[in-house]
């Protein structure tokens, strides 16, 4: 029998791989919970583009979670990455960039949209869309993720043109006046939130995603598409590369 330092477990407060604790993924935890409240909605919506203008209270609460998780997400990144030494390209444009990296201000969507583009030019990141009704993919661990070619989402399209990204604007709206914009809280909007917060997650979690260390769970909504597939750990896992 293996001592307990080689083998690990996994649990909803930690992920653990085979040698040690890998850390706390918290942000983890959080996509997971959104993720399982859409595939719950797929039981009444089926998830086709013919349904992507559907809308509801339903939709516009995980549409509104989604979005304050993207925000969180996205302050974190910035900050961990520039504390750790990290040069964004285009920090000179965005005003108070160090009161924002020490939390003393906030940075907002456009500061996003500078940084992140500018490093990881998000515009061109599409992941696939797993439960997409014409091209399902239900069992991730049955497919090779380089193999599948269905429905493709780029969250960040947008942002190659300087311009902003409509669930985006779909959720400023809903903050400011949920009456009156109640029907922008679509189906579409909602997965193309999901779609930024997952390359986001990636993109924290990168060594971990790109090591297959994480939950397989993670993969039941989306497939990083920017990734080449490298393989699989054991048959529990995808490596990236």
């Amino acid at each position: 029998m293996d001592s307990p330092s080689r083998w690990s477990v996994s649990n909803n407060s930690v992920i653990l791989c085979k040698g040690a604790l890998l850390k706390l993924l918290l942000d983890i935890q959080y996509y997971i919970e959104l993720q399982r409240r859409i595939v719950d909605i797929f039981r009444y919506v089926s998830c086709n583009e013919k349904n992507f203008d559907t809308y509801s209270v339903v939709l516009e609460s995980l549409l509104i979670d989604t979005c304050s998780f993207f925000d969180s997400s996205c302050q974190t990144l910035i900050r961990e990455k520039s504390l750790a030494g990290h040069t964004f390209k285009q920090e000179s444009r965005v005003g108070d960039f160090k009161k924002k990296v020490s939390g003393s201000a906030e940075f907002n969507f456009g500061d996003y949209r500078e940084l992140l583009e500018g490093d990881f030019v998000l515009s061109t990141k599409e992941v696939n869309l797993n439960p997409y009704e014409d091209a399902l993919y239900s069992n991730p661990m049955h497919y090779l993720p380089d193999a599948i070619s269905g429905y493709l989402i780029a969250p960040f399209k947008e942002w190659a043109a300087g311009s902003g990204s409509p669930w985006w604007e779909a959720f400023t709206g809903l903050k400011h006046d949920r009456m009156s914009n109640f029907r922008d809280a679509k189906l579409k909007n909602v997965l193309h939130s999901l779609a930024a917060v997952f390359i986001i997650l990636t993109l924290r979690n990168e060594a971990e995603f790109k090591a297959g260390s994480v939950s397989l769970e993670l993969y039941d909504l989306f497939f990083p598409k920017y990734w080449t597939f490298k393989g699989r750990v054991s048959v529990m896992n995808f490596m990236w590369s």
